[in-house]
């Protein structure tokens, strides 16, 4: 029923003719994206996540203000959502002998998809923009995979989209988030709100999500680019990541993306590993996803992550993590299956680690033994092992 994962890997090393050089693209297939600056030893790194109409990927070289343009280090498309091309590039400068404060970065071009759907806005010229403050040391203010989040939004009666940014600071900053309207997007979409603390997306309302009809221009080649929305992720240093995306309205059970369940799980740290089932269900039937269904191989992580890394075994959907060395605290880890028309999902499993059985939040919700698999099934009847708390993602169409 599943077909098989549909990936395109480009790789490149630019030595320097593309420093300074921003490439510019004179054509509507732009959907959105984010970029996410580091520094470390003095070198600025930006990850650049861009969304694409089909086939249309094109780099946008960041430019830093009081420093200058940066050089792309690499590039991978990734094609295997049928609704649109992701395309993520990394970027960096010397920064080192920058005044200190906050750096600006911003790249952009023309332009934005044709109008269609909601027609909130405009085709014409875009931006992305980020900061980060720079005072002589490194900095891990943000991390965000803009990739991961589900656009998706059902105009079906009752199901109001809602769903989260994952944003974490690596350097343990505040986080806040905002929805300021990016370059030449009109307006938000009716209903929608971005919660100030949490970074929780939501759309509430029937009447609000009707509004989000298909975008059928260009024959057909902008399905899913159906509503705008942009917004920002401010830590409490001064530095930002805007984000910039689309949502797809839909309204059958037939073109609805899968559903990959979230879960949260409270462990101690190593000895034994961590063992979690992913799961996932397919609206067009309500099954659920499982072998030999289409999942990810690769795993998203979030930040912190030094040591023995999580495997992923697709055909099984059982991660394990063996946590041996790892310092307590919050770690995110993503996995992504696509049903059978190449619509994809993201689950989230956030692990809490604690040194101690007494330390929160293992106080209140004790961790199952190491090396318990943990189904994700049981999960969702409510019936897993004592230690688990869960939730689960309320995802609408992209």
């Amino acid at each position: 029923m599943k077909k098989p994962l549909m990936k395109t890997l480009i790789c490149a090393a630019i030595a320097t003719s593309l420093g300074s050089v921003a490439i510019t693209a004179e054509a509507s297939h732009f959907r959105g994206g984010a970029m996410v600056p580091t520094i470390q030893n003095g070198i600025l790194t930006v990850v650049q996540t861009t969304f694409w109409r089909k086939n249309t990927s094109e780099a946008n070289t960041p430019t830093v203000t009081g420093v200058g343009g940066m050089t792309l280090q690499s590039t991978v498309t990734d094609i295997s959502d049928s609704r649109y091309d992701r395309r993520t590039n990394v970027y960096t400068v010397d920064v080192s002998n920058a005044a200190q404060g906050v750096l600006n970065i911003t790249a952009g071009s023309c332009c934005r998809v044709a109008v269609g759907g909601l027609g909130n806005w405009s085709e014409s010229s875009w931006d992305l923009n980020s900061a980060i403050a720079w005072d002589g040391t490194n900095a891990a203010p943000i991390t965000f995979d803009f990739g991961t989040i589900q656009p998706e939004v059902s105009r079906l009666a009752g199901n109001d989209y809602a769903q989260g940014l994952n944003a974490t600071s690596p350097d343990a900053l505040a986080l806040s988030y905002n929805q300021a309207l990016n370059l030449n997007i009109n307006s938000q979409v009716p209903g929608f709100t971005v919660n100030t603390t949490t970074g929780q997306m939501t759309i509430i309302g029937d009447a609000n999500r009707a509004l989000i009809t298909d975008n059928t221009t260009l024959g057909g080649q902008n399905v899913g680019a159906d509503a705008a929305f942009s917004g920002n992720i401010i830590a409490s240093d001064g530095s930002f990541v805007e984000f910039d995306w689309m949502f797809d309205g839909v309204d059958a059970a037939s073109n609805q993306a899968p559903m990959v369940d979230d879960a949260v799980i409270n462990a101690l740290v190593g000895p034994g590993p961590i063992l979690h089932t992913f799961t996932a269900t397919d609206p067009e039937d309500g099954a659920l996803l499982g072998p030999p269904g289409s999942w990810d191989p690769i795993l998203v992580l979030g930040a912190g992550f030094i040591n023995a890394l999580p495997t992923f075994d697709p055909n099984t959907q059982m991660l394990s993590w063996d946590t041996t060395g790892y310092a307590a605290g919050q770690y995110l880890i993503q996995a992504r299956a696509f049903d059978s028309n190449n619509v994809g999902d993201f689950g989230l499993l956030t692990v809490n680690l604690c040194n101690s059985p007494n330390d929160p939040p293992c106080a209140s919700t004790p961790p199952p033994p190491p090396g318990i698999p943990v189904p994700g099934t049981l999960l969702l009847m409510g019936l897993g092992l004592a230690g688990l708390g869960w939730r689960r993602n309320r995802k609408e169409q992209d």
